[in-house]
Order: structure tokens, then C-alpha cells, then sequence
């Protein structure tokens, strides 16, 4: 034996002594004096009673606290077993170096050893059976003045009757609700106690209800979708603790499928030609919690369709069209949403009045002539109706004289033609009338 194993045997062995166990006996004066890491090791086994029986086991845990009270992350640690004060191998450890996580915690399990051969047992602080000290040291640094901690494990020979214990209690949670189908929802049997006279429950073993089961503490199920939402299924938790007692409950889950995506969408420009390039935005649209979106249809009414959240199209014609889009989540759950989209010709507006200014004279107003879109009216051109050459020009307004009586008397019908400044140009007349004198 190395002279570290000696002197971590030394210290173990005063630790031994107050312990009680007496399969052998040896004596070594106390340990004193603060530990040169400045920290507070503690050990715990749970269960702290396990048959000798070459299989059953413990979970040991250390914990690492420093002067501020808090947990020392990172910190290497060295487990060591020890029987009657001398360090041996007496079972197995799953791990002899360990180092704490962030919490200042770290774990190993320890396996009891197989019953002795010779059926032998010492006693175990007055009990039948052989102690085991699992012994900490911190080995981060200066391990000679490191104070070591343990934690006592009493292997209890095998047919020895334990004191009665109850059953457990199963009992379990359900996140989140309520429960809709394709989504995966957390079962989680935290809650459960082992009853008195136990350590704690070794299995959790779950049912669905829809031939699915699994085991675990905390574990993740998926009902999938069913032909008839707002079934039932009974959801059923058995556990058993340390001492082989088994308990059991269940809940009817009623599960839904999910709502389906809700919002709305909007295009722009809000009065479309034909021609421009409307756009479509369904970015409002939302899924439920818990999904997303997977699928974006448009159907533009005109034999046009697309894909995407965002798309754009070009109506070919002046129509009013039933734009629809059709929205799926992951759970194929669909929302449909239709609106109505204009489309005019794109042609301007012409609009012509009329008024007298003298005996035969007249004047022609355009001005209430609009273009479609962004477009603007470029040019009016007012067709007197006399065979006069035609008034034309980026003036809305223009005047005419049907000539001295009594040949300039009678009704007069006069044409507007205006013309757009889009590419190509487009236009569209009107015509009004008016006597003279």
C-alpha cells in the first residue's frame, strides 16, 4: 500500500471507531484541526441499509460546501471503502475519482459484495450485519490536511427480517394542459413517497392507455392523433419501493386535438391594377402553443397559386377574385382564410364638364380625371365636335368657341380623352353635351 493509501486509512479509521462497526476492530486516535481546502464535505448513502446479497445497491452522494456557504463546483474528490477501520475492496464502487457538477454535488453508486461464504456476520452499530464506511477526501490540493467525511452503509445479511413497512404512494403530475394530441406532454411522478420503513422507490413503471407504457420518474409521452377528439385514456403509475411493497394510481386524461393556427393576412397595394405586383403577407398568421407552422397555400382565384408565408402575383384581368390562403401546423391541424381582391382595369377615370362662358363659347372641364394605382393623367385631349382641330395638353381644362350666331347655336357634344403616364400609356374617354346659345 502506496503512503497516501496508509494515511487516508489512518484518518478513515478514527472515523471508523465512532461509527460503531465491530466485524473488525481497531483504534486510532481522533483527527483534529480545519481542513487546509477550507470546505465542508458531506457524505450521505441512500438507502443506508442493503442486503449483502452481491447485488443490491446504494447511491452516495457528496456534497462540497465552502466557506461562503455555497457549493464548490469542479472539485475532485477520492472514495475509498473501509471495514472495521482498514481500507479494502469490500463490494464495488462505480467510480473511486469523482468531481462535483456546478452544484457542488457528486455521486457514485456502491454494489454490495455477495454474502460471505462462511455465513459469518459482526454486527453493524448493534445490528446483525458488517458496516461499510464510504470515505470523501478532497484531493484538489494539500490532501494531508484535508479532513475526510463518510457515510455508513450497513449490509444486512440476508433472510434477516427488517423491521414492517407500508406500501408507497404513487402519485403523478401532467405538464402542460391540457393534454392535445401530437404534442408531447411530461408525466412526472416526483410526488410519489416510498412509506415507512422504506428508503426510497427503486421503479416507476407507466401505462397510457393507448398500448404505449415506459419506465422512469419523469418521462415523455405522445398521444397521437385519434378519429375521436375528447377521448379518455387511463394513465396508470405503479411504483415499488425498497422493501418489494407496490402501489399504483391513475388518471383519466382527456386529450383534445390542438387549435388549429389563428391570425390573418393582408396584401398590398389595397386596390390593385392589372398588371401590378401585389404582395401577400400571412406573417400574423399563428399556431398554437406548442406547434409551428409547417405549410403556407395561396390560391389566387385566377387559376394561380403559391407557397410560402410571403408571396406575390400579377392579376391579368379586372375582376373582383377570392384570394384563399390555407395554413398547417406540425400537428396537421388547417385554418383557411379567404378575402376578396379587387382588380381594376387600370385604365384612368375620365370625367368631363361642361359650362357656357359666352353666347356660343364654352368651357371643358377634366379635372375630376383620375389615374388607377400610382399612375398619373399625362394629357387631356377635348374633341370639339365642330371639326376644329383638338385642344391637347397636360391642362385639365380648356376653352372653345362654336363660332357667331346663328351658326354656332345648337347642341354640341364634346369628348375627353385622357392618357395615363404608365408603360404602356392607358387611356379611357367620356363625352358630355351642351347647348348654345
Amino acid at each position: 500500500m502506496s503512503f497516501t493509501s496508509i494515511r487516508r486509512a489512518t484518518i478513515a479509521l478514527a472515523l471508523l471507531t465512532a461509527a460503531g462497526c465491530t466485524v473488525k476492530s481497531a483504534d486510532a486516535p481522533p483527527l483534529s484541526g480545519p481542513s487546509g481546502l477550507a470546505l465542508l464535505l458531506t457524505v450521505n448513502a441512500t438507502p443506508d441499509s442493503i442486503s449483502q446479497d452481491g447485488g443490491s445497491q446504494s447511491s452516495v452522494k457528496v456534497t462540497a460546501i465552502g466557506p461562503d456557504g455555497k457549493g464548490i463546483a469542479s472539485l475532485p474528490l477520492r472514495l475509498d471503502m473501509f471495514v472495521g477501520g482498514v481500507a479494502q475492496d469490500y463490494g464495488t464502487l462505480s467510480a473511486r475519482s469523482v468531481v462535483t457538477n456546478s452544484s457542488g454535488v457528486a455521486t457514485a453508486v456502491y454494489t454490495a459484495p455477495p454474502s460471505p461464504v462462511n455465513g459469518l456476520f459482526g454486527t453493524c452499530s448493534g445490528l446483525p450485519g458488517n458496516c461499510v464506511s464510504i470515505v470523501a477526501t478532497a484531493t484538489a490540493t494539500n490532501f494531508s490536511t484535508a479532513n475526510p467525511e463518510q457515510a455508513l452503509i450497513r449490509l444486512v445479511p440476508t433472510g434477516v427480517i427488517l423491521p414492517p413497512a407500508s406500501n408507497p404512494t404513487a402519485a403523478f403530475t401532467i405538464s402542460p394542459t391540457p393534454v392535445n394530441f401530437n404534442v408531447a406532454s411530461s408525466f412526472d411522478a416526483s410526488n410519489s413517497t416510498p412509506g415507512s420503513g422504506a428508503s426510497a422507490i427503486t421503479s416507476y413503471n407507466w401505462t397510457f392507455g393507448d398500448g404505449a407504457s415506459a419506465t422512469g420518474k419523469v418521462v415523455s409521452h405522445t398521444f397521437t392523433q385519434s378519429t375521436s377528439p375528447g377521448n379518455a385514456y387511463n394513465v396508470k403509475l405503479s411504483v415499488t419501493n425498497d422493501r418489494g411493497l407496490t402501489a399504483s394510481t391513475t388518471q383519466a386524461v382527456s386529450v383534445d386535438a390542438s387549435p388549429a393556427p389563428s391570425g390573418d393576412w393582408v396584401f398590398s397595394p389595397n386596390l390593385p391594377s392589372v398588371g401590378d405586383t401585389v404582395f401577400f403577407n400571412a406573417d400574423a398568421v399563428k399556431p398554437a402553443a406548442g406547434h409551428q407552422l409547417v405549410q403556407f397555400s395561396w390560391n389566387f382565384g385566377d387559376g394561380a397559386s403559391a407557397s410560402g408565408f410571403q408571396a406575390t402575383h400579377a392579376f391579368a384581368n379586372a375582376a373582383s377574385y377570392t384570394v384563399v390562403l390555407s395554413a398547417a401546423d406540425d400537428a396537421g391541424q388547417k385554418t383557411v382564410i379567404p378575402h376578396t381582391v379587387i382588380v381594376s382595369s387600370g385604365s384612368p377615370l375620365a370625367v368631363l364638364k361642361l359650362f357656357k362662358t359666352g353666347v356660343n363659347a364654352i368651357q371643358a372641364d377634366g379635372s375630376g380625371s383620375t389615374a388607377a394605382g400610382s399612375a398619373s393623367i399625362a394629357s387631356y385631349r377635348f374633341i370639339w365636335g365642330d371639326g376644329t382641330p383638338d385642344t391637347v395638353g397636360a391642362s385639365s381644362s380648356a376653352t372653345h368657341d362654336y363660332g357667331p350666331a346663328p351658326g354656332g347655336a345648337g347642341s354640341h357634344t364634346v369628348t375627353l380623352v385622357v392618357t395615363d403616364n404608365a408603360v404602356p400609356a392607358r387611356t379611357s374617354s367620356a363625352q358630355a353635351s351642351i347647348t348654345t346659345p
